[in-house]
């Protein structure tokens, strides 16, 4: 996960700044300044408030999907802007009562430049041309049309589709934070699609499964060759990159577009010859723990066998071992029954037998279950407890141990 720019409070006396990391400071003026709708220990929020400035909604993609945020706007008739923050850019929606009426992105593939050429209404060096007439005051869509490059009606087809692809778009996203600021409904820059935001959102959603079951079929460690049938036409150059194979990974990052374009591209090519691709190689056996064949053992000797560790890491810390035993002389509220009884032995193992037998009322599935409940709690003091007197290094070795044993014990 990519790094976040992080805002760091200065308190002196009175005073009190943030400083912001630079990409926090893009777009930020001393004359508009921030209004903040929530402040704590957990953090704050500070919105810019758009004249008529009616509330808004924030968050996490991976707390509430690009579907659930169209149902608040669809299902309330809201008005406003959604910016969507991602690793790659930014994109923005801009809705009047609850229908999608324009839409930006930072992505190069969906400008309105990149569109027209895959439209075939424009070519590059006409692009070109057109890119370098554009100033502040003028924008590419003006250069095009007052220049005779391109008709209103294909300009306004042209935006349109920009529209709809930025917004399918925002279903393929997995990770970002969003934005939602509700008030009055933009009165430029405005398209009319040809289906109602409603439709367009089940298109996102079909979309975005066929991307994720793509994903599971090429994963990003499968390794891409060039195909028997040799080059797409016009695409020699990213085809160069297959000559000594690369990872799926990096095809996707030398291609230009999102992951549904990358992903049926790649679907279409493997299918007519043009890509071969080939699984990736299986990862190394995990090592035996303490030189067993640990995969072999059962769970309740996963769990004495890291407690009998984490009793040897103590003893060569340096470290008293009797502090395992401190949970079997008061164990937590609702273990008293399961632990009477039960000893430690000199390795620090417990006495999964009395332990087993203590919890055995309930028939064996019950009783198994209860004791392996039983075993985790004891597991997780002795690691927590551990993390306070072992060195940072050993402590974690433990904790990535208890990890590695863990694997099959559902």
């Amino acid at each position: 996960m990519a790094t976040r720019p992080k805002a760091t409070p200065r308190l002196a006396g009175d005073a009190a700044s943030l400083d912001l990391e630079r990409p926090l400071a893009q777009g930020l003026s001393p004359a508009r300044p921030l209004q903040a709708w929530f402040h704590g220990p957990e953090g704050m929020v500070l919105l810019q408030e758009p004249p008529g400035f009616a509330g808004f909604l924030a968050g996490s993609l991976r707390t509430l999907s690009v579907e659930e945020v169209f149902a608040h706007v669809l299902s309330g008739i809201r008005s406003g802007l959604l910016a969507v923050q991602h690793a790659t850019g930014r994109r923005t929606v801009s809705f009047r009562d609850g229908q999608v009426v324009f839409a930006t992105s930072t992505e190069r593939w969906e400008r309105l430049g990149a569109a027209l050429l895959r439209l075939g209404l424009l070519t590059q060096a006409q692009l070109t041309q057109a890119l370098s007439r554009v100033t502040p005051s003028r924008r590419i869509g003006q250069v095009l049309t007052s220049e005779g490059l391109v008709s209103e009606a294909n300009l306004y087809s042209a935006m349109t589709y920009v529209v709809r692809e930025v917004v399918l778009s925002l279903f393929e996203l997995e990770d970002g934070g969003f934005v939602f600021v509700e008030g009055p409904a933009p009165m430029a820059d405005v398209v009319k699609l040809p289906e109602r935001t409603r439709d367009l959102v089940l298109t996102g959603i079909k979309r975005a499964e066929l991307v994720s079951r793509l994903r599971r079929r090429f994963p990003d460690d499968m390794r891409a060759t060039l195909g028997p049938e040799g080059p797409l036409p016009g695409e020699e150059r990213l085809f160069a990159r297959l000559a000594d194979g690369l990872p799926l990974a990096g095809l996707r990052a030398s291609y230009e577009g999102g992951p549904h374009a990358f992903y049926t591209w790649l679907e279409e090519a493997v299918r007519g010859g043009n890509v071969a691709v080939h699984p990736a190689p299986p990862p190394p056996q995990a090592p035996a723990v303490e030189g067993m064949a640990w995969e072999l053992l059962s769970a309740e000797e996963r769990y004495n066998l890291l407690l009998s560790l984490v009793h040897r890491a103590l003893g060569d810390a340096g470290e008293a071992t009797d502090l395992l035993r401190g949970f079997l002389d008061a164990p937590p509220q609702g273990l008293e029954d399961a632990y009477a009884g039960v000893t430690l032995a000199a390795d620090g193992r417990v006495d999964v037998a009395r332990l087993r037998a203590n919890l055995a009322s309930g028939g064996e599935a019950v009783g198994r279950a209860l004791t392996l409940e039983a075993l985790d709690a004891f597991v997780s003091y002795a690691l927590f407890s551990a993390r306070n007197v072992l060195p940072a290094e050993v402590a974690e070795r433990l904790s990535n141990t208890y990890r590695t044993l863990q694997g099959g014990l559902a």
